[in-house]
């Protein structure tokens, strides 16, 4: 029997984010979502297995997590969310819940 691995629901945003790596500060666009991790432009790739601290914000507020690159292209990659506590992964269950709900549009805005 095969075994299927689903993905998580990813959502299209456009969030303002920056990423800090060691004491570089890199600003981006967080342009989709999940409760896994996120996509962002990029102005520089950053390589994978980067790690780093990400700062979403979202209607005034701002929430950082310990991410990591799982892929980087030349102008967007994909970050890996580390959670270091079920506080954080509950905070990305919520964030990701007010983006998906049409309601809480305020703002940046879902794309699909």
């Amino acid at each position: 029997m095969q075994k299927f691995d689903y993905r998580v629901p990813r959502f299209s945003v456009d969030l303002p984010v920056q990423i800090t790596v060691d004491k570089s500060t890199l600003a981006g666009r967080c342009i989709e979502i999940s409760k896994q991790g996120m996509r962002l432009e990029l102005l520089q790739p950053l390589p994978p297995g980067t790690c780093g601290i990400a700062s979403i914000t979202y209607q005034d507020k701002t929430l950082e997590l310990n991410v990591r690159v799982a892929h980087a292209r030349e102008t967007d990659g994909g970050m890996e969310f580390i959670y270091k506590s079920e506080k954080e992964r509950s905070a990305v269950a919520h964030l990701v819940a007010a983006l998906a709900t049409p309601r809480n549009r305020l703002g940046p805005v879902l794309l699909n």
